[in-house]
């Protein structure tokens, strides 16, 4: 198991290059001003219901090609960068160290394998991969086999089965490095709640637990990622930047009823602090 996940001063000086706005810094302080006080589930759900309605925007981090950065974006999401950005605010509380640079560290450190950024290969791109890291570097824990999961054995290797699709097509030493990652992945056993069954944990979720949708599309891992969040129903829906409505929302129905339309969607995983 790999060394637990700690953060110094000297770390924080040594974080690579990056790109963000001068709003950034200014956002960050004003969310986690504004959540304080909270333990860290509900500062977690705080900060990410603070960022409600702003827009979504693909494509993100692809914005340094051919060089990559730490990209720093509180403006706007997709929803992989909604969910490292309020882990990565939310840790900053966890350390006590309630400050951008902190930010920053983190959010590299959810981002790329080791925190090393060393080209686009080094960006953890798989959702299932990034839950593998960072449960292993005591970060998160995978809920999913404790919540009732199942196996979910699937052949890992969309990226590479799909290089047109990505910003860095030329170099082919990146995607023999991404199909090394994929294989790597493959091999790792993945669990799975299906959707049928939701419905019947819902009582063991708790606010801020992060939720991805699983999926049967041939050589991916999971499509979506998000938030739980319990309303004042007692149900829980997902917090999360939405495509199809283009910002940072509340599904309009509980969780469970909300996959139950996703054809293309067989379950989810659950990920929560250690």
């Amino acid at each position: 198991m790999k060394q637990k996940f700690l953060i110094t001063t000297a770390l924080v000086v040594a974080l690579s290059s990056f790109q963000h706005h001068e709003a950034d810094k200014e956002i960050y302080t004003k969310k986690v001003e504004a959540a304080k006080g909270q333990t860290l589930d509900n500062f977690t759900i705080s900060v990410a219901k603070g960022f409600l309605n702003r827009p979504y925007k693909a494509g993100t981090l692809e914005v340094n090609n051919p060089d990559e950065k730490l990209v720093v974006n509180l403006r706007e999401f997709d929803c992989a960068t909604y969910v490292e950005s309020c882990v990565a605010m939310s840790l900053t509380l966890r350390k006590e160290e309630l400050n951008f640079d902190t930010f920053k560290h983190y959010l590299q450190r959810l981002r790329y394998y080791d925190g090393n950024i060393k080209g686009y290969s080094s960006r953890i791109h798989y959702f299932s991969d990034w839950l593998y890291q960072h449960t292993h570097d005591g970060l998160l824990e995978d809920m999913t086999p404790l919540l009732g999961g199942i196996p979910n054995p699937r052949s890992i290797h969309f990226m590479s089965s799909n290089i047109g699709k990505y910003p860095v097509q030329k170099d082919m030493n990146v995607w023999n490095d991404i199909a090394r990652r994929e294989a790597e992945l493959t091999n790792h056993v993945m669990y799975y709640i299906p959707k049928n069954k939701i419905r019947s944990i819902e009582n063991n979720f708790k606010n801020g637990d992060i939720v991805a949708r699983t999926t049967n599309i041939d050589g991916l891992d999971v499509t979506h990622e998000g938030f739980a969040i319990r309303l004042q129903d007692g149900r829980v829906y997902l917090l999360h930047a939405s495509s199809d409505f283009g910002r940072v929302m509340v599904t309009d129905r509980p969780l469970a009823e909300y996959m139950a339309t996703k054809k293309n969607q067989t379950g989810i995983m659950v990920a929560r602090f250690k």
